[in-house]
């Protein structure tokens, strides 16, 4: 087998993931919004005449104002094209658009000295792609091209679509869950119409969902970023025709020792190359991002 069609494989598999992924969340989103009708209403199809269009709103809303918020939260600008660092900026995100086929995406520098990089947008046609001043000034013109191609296969891969969308179901799924969490231990949702019924034990499956539904889409949203992480390295080797050049970048950014406490909100850490906020181990469940080293293992096999 070819590296292209290993290439190729790797890709397939981390989309049919991400498709399984997605698909669980969907059916966690259901679970608590039956739930919340089974708690409050002791009938679940009150709950999705009711509460699913409240929940679809929240998450309209959510989608509607993602990129604004992603940038406010970043602290981001419009890159100066009279700038030498961010002009070379506007220069490799315009040569990764045209590798990929895509309109050029609005370019944005965060005033940062760590060495990151993130795209945001809810289509190709209004997406940004936005690198920090310290990858402008700390990375070689190929490992920035390496970085850009990776950020260029977020926007293919329609992956700012899936990020912006499954945060804002992990967002629902927490607020519902906290609002009858609070009900049950302070208002006493559900215990006028009598708790020693014949369904007591859909009562106790709908609290215990209540309860651990906001882990596990927690979970699964980080699971999902960590899949369409190797995915766009892969896919962002293939727009450069160089995996060397994202490996070398990853390798700066794994011993970069950035001065002063990272910019932005770990809210949107999941969009960044790599996690800013480098306080959690690496191997750990609740990790934004995949190991470096294996990230780097997988571009040089390449």
């Amino acid at each position: 087998m070819t590296k292209q069609m290993l290439l190729e494989d790797h890709i397939r598999k981390n989309k049919r993931n991400t498709v399984l992924i997605c698909t669980f969340m969907a059916l966690l989103f259901l679970g608590v919004i039956f739930a919340f009708g089974y708690i409050y209403f002791r009938n679940p199809y009150i709950a999705l005449i009711f509460g699913l269009p409240i929940a679809l709103v929240y998450i309209a809303i959510t989608y509607s104002f993602s990129v604004q918020t992603v940038l406010s939260a970043a602290k981001a600008r419009p890159a100066n094209p009279h700038v030498r660092e961010e002009k070379l900026l506007i220069y490799k995100v315009e040569e990764m658009a045209i590798a990929a086929g895509l309109p050029t995406p609005k370019v944005y520098v965060q005033d940062s000295d760590n060495i990151n990089a993130f795209a945001t947008g809810k289509k190709p046609e209004n997406s940004v792609i936005c690198a920090t001043t310290g990858a402008l000034r700390k990375l070689k013109p190929d490992e920035l091209e390496g970085v850009m191609g990776h950020e260029m296969s977020h926007i293919q891969n329609h992956d700012i679509l899936i990020a912006t969308v499954t945060l804002a179901v992990v967002g629902s799924i927490a607020l519902i869950s906290e609002i009858l969490f609070y009900s049950l231990f302070w208002g006493g949702a559900g215990r006028s119409r009598g708790r020693n019924d014949s369904n007591a034990i859909l009562m106790i499956i709908a609290i215990l969902l209540v309860i651990l539904a906001p882990i596990f889409s927690r979970l699964t949203y980080l699971a999902i970023s960590r899949k369409r992480e190797y995915l766009a390295d892969a896919n962002g080797a293939r727009l450069t025709r160089n995996p060397e050049g994202l490996a070398k970048a990853l390798e700066k950014i794994k011993n970069d020792i950035p001065r002063g406490k990272p910019k932005g909100s770990k809210t949107v850490a999941p969009l960044y190359i790599a996690n800013p906020f480098k306080g959690q181990s690496i191997n750990s469940i609740w990790s934004t991002h995949p190991p470096v080293d294996e990230r780097i293992r997988r571009l040089r096999s390449m």
